[in-house]
């Protein structure tokens, strides 16, 4: 589907979307317009207390992930790691302070919200910032250990392009770690048919069923989807899965 816009060119659908999510970001980077509360509510999705009072608050307050996605992870033999759609780099920091001689490769779309990831990981910690698109990896195949993504999977117009970008990357034995939304029946139209509804992570957010088939039709073994909790009007939940071959 096109859209018209009086004296522009026809915009196709997924370009546009992409571009409403990529300056939506870069605003929240560049004008410092975080959603307030970050840092609690940070807390509240169980990160560790000590870590987050460690942080200077201009970084702790820029979290806007839909839950802990590393609770129990294991980072021992972890030599990369990829967030997908860092953000503000609240998590590849806490990956990066985890690993021992490992690094981590932190990819965002907006460039403004790169400058806040090297921002919150010092410059000093083992994180490379990259600018791409989750759907068209800049990495080889079977270079990666540890994929995490942090509600940023669901605002990707091709999941199945994109998952089939994580299966191609990860090493046979690497791991996807996910915390993301879900939901339960059908989006409203006004959300669903509304491309400026993704910036917002919610037109994107599909069913528990279809992440399940399209993680399956990526290739992902041991796909695991729990800790549901309530995000209104979604549900956020964990998602794991392993590349094996």
């Amino acid at each position: 589907m096109a859209v018209f816009v009086k004296g522009k060119p026809p915009t196709d659908w997924k370009l546009q979307v992409k571009s409403f999510v990529r300056d939506r970001y870069a605003h929240l980077a560049e004008a410092d317009a975080f959603p307030d509360g970050g840092s609690g509510r940070a807390r509240g999705a169980g990160y560790p207390p000590q870590w987050l009072a460690g942080l200077p608050e201009r970084v702790s307050s820029a979290y806007c992930g839909c839950g802990y996605a590393l609770d129990g992870v294991d980072l021992s033999g972890v030599r990369l790691a990829v967030d997908l759609g860092c953000g503000a780099g609240l998590d590849s920091r806490l990956v990066a302070e985890g690993l021992d001689g490992g690094w981590v490769l932190a990819l965002d779309m907006a460039l403004p919200m790169l400058r806040r990831a090297r921002e919150a990981t010092g410059g000093a910690a083992p994180v490379r910032l990259t600018a791409g698109d989750i759907e068209v990896l800049p990495i080889r195949g079977d270079a990666v250990d540890l994929v995490m993504a942090n509600a940023s999977l669901n605002l990707l117009t091709d999941k199945g392009a994109a998952l089939a970008e994580l299966w191609r990357v990860l090493r046979p034995g690497g791991r996807l770690i996910a915390r993301e939304l879900v939901r339960e029946g059908e989006l409203p139209d006004e959300i669903a048919q509304d491309p400026q509804a993704w910036n917002a992570s919610l037109g994107g957010v599909l069913e528990e069923g279809e992440w399940l088939r399209l993680l399956g039709a990526a290739g992902f073994s041991d796909v695991e989807i729990t800790d549901h909790r309530s995000f209104t009007p979604v549900i956020a939940v964990r998602i794991e899965a392993v590349k094996k071959v």
